[in-house]
Order: structure tokens, then C-alpha cells, then sequence
């Protein structure tokens, strides 16, 4: 039972991780028989977590199609985007409250140093680093782990959306989203909560205007 268990967890990992990455592209067709021949395991473990990824909605059953890749929406986005201004307005709002800490101002720094550095002609939204790194820092300052914990399986789909939308990011949008960062954890650090409240509102907006206007109309 143990390595059955063991399998299907190695399976469902390996095959979120490609979802999310975006290895396995939007409205793919799902194999399980090729799955399970590259994992070199039975069809049990990739059924069993294919129908775990269906659950967590990265996998779709279409009638009479079978399963496959699911898309991302303009209403997964939006959808998304709002449980992060609910939950990250209100949390960078204590977290101001009391200045930050010192992992936040090591990347207000780094940010500050980009974008001084003639913005070391950043081409790609993953030459630095996740883009969610200030996010995640203040969600993990106030040291709550169900919160913490909360956070990195929404973050799972932010980095999916990411992942597909990032290389489509304007040199303008990537600029712009460097500045947004730096102005909330100025705030932060100066624990002007109320400026730092409107600023996360204001970039997350921003976020789920430009992602929503390259994704297409709401499905």
C-alpha cells in the first residue's frame, strides 16, 4: 500500500509541476497509457492523480473528448485575482503596521538595485526571480502557517498563469510591475498602512486588467 501510495504521489507531483510549468499545454489530450509508460509505472497511479488534478482544476473531462489540459480563463484570473486583493490588501496592512522585516527589505533593495541599473535590460519576467517573491515574503512575515499554507496553493495557480502569460509581458508592463513592487514595500518599511493597502490593491488591479486583456474574452 505504501509504494502504491508513494507512486501515485510521485506521479500527481511530476504531473502538476509540468501543468503548472506549463510543459503540458492548455487543451493537450490526456494519455494515461502514455503517462504511465514514461513514468514506468501502471495506469493506476496516473488515473488516480489525473483524477486528483480534475479535482484541483487543472485537468478537464470534456464529454465525449475525454480528458485533457484545462485552459486558463479570464474568469480563473479574475477569480484568482480578487481572492489575492481580499487576502494580500489586508495582510500588507498588519505587516506595514509593524514595519516589515528584514527578508522584505532585502527585496525592495534587489528591486531598487534592477531598476537602477538601467533595469539590467530585463527581457523575461523570470530573470528576477519568481515575481512573487515580495508577495509570498509578507504573507510569511505575520508567521501564520494555515495562512502561509493557504497562500502557496493559490500561488501554484498564479505561477501557472504566469508561466503561460509571462513571456507575453510588455518591456513597459515588466517596468511598471518593478515600480508597483518597490512603492508597496517603501510603504511597508515605512509603515504607512494606508499607502500600503491602496498601493497592493492598485498593482493587483493592474495585474488582472493586463492579464485579462491578453487572455481574451471571460469564458
Amino acid at each position: 500500500m505504501k509504494q502504491s501510495t508513494n507512486k501515485k504521489n510521485m506521479v500527481y507531483n511530476i504531473l502538476r509541476e509540468r501543468i503548472i510549468n506549463s510543459e503540458l499545454p492548455q487543451g493537450m489530450p490526456v494519455n494515461e497509457a502514455e503517462f504511465a509508460q514514461e513514468l514506468g509505472v501502471s495506469k493506476t497511479p496516473v488515473r488516480e492523480s489525473l483524477l486528483q488534478l480534475e479535482r484541483e482544476g487543472f485537468v478537464e473531462n470534456i464529454p465525449g473528448r475525454g480528458a485533457i489540459i484545462s485552459y486558463i480563463t479570464s474568469r480563473e484570473i479574475n477569480d484568482v485575482f480578487q481572492i489575492r486583493e481580499i487576502l494580500e490588501s489586508g495582510v500588507v496592512r498588519i505587516v506595514a503596521s509593524f514595519h516589515g522585516n528584514q527578508e522584505i527589505e532585502e527585496i525592495r533593495q534587489n528591486y531598487k538595485h534592477l531598476l537602477e541599473t538601467e533595469e539590467k535590460k530585463i527581457q523575461d519576467i523570470h530573470q528576477w526571480g519568481t515575481c512573487e517573491d515580495m508577495h509570498l515574503a509578507i504573507i510569511k512575515s505575520l508567521d501564520n502557517h494555515t495562512l502561509t499554507a493557504m497562500y502557496t496553493g493559490l500561488l501554484d495557480r498564479i505561477k501557472r498563469i504566469r508561466s503561460y502569460y509571462g513571456k507575453r509581458f510588455s518591456q513597459r508592463r515588466l517596468h511598471d510591475i518593478l515600480v508597483e513592487h518597490v512603492d508597496i514595500m517603501d510603504a511597508v518599511m515605512q509603515g504607512d498602512v494606508a499607502s500600503a493597502e491602496e498601493r497592493m490593491r492598485e498593482h493587483l488591479r493592474h495585474a488582472t486588467a493586463f492579464l485579462t486583456g491578453i487572455s481574451g474574452t471571460v469564458s
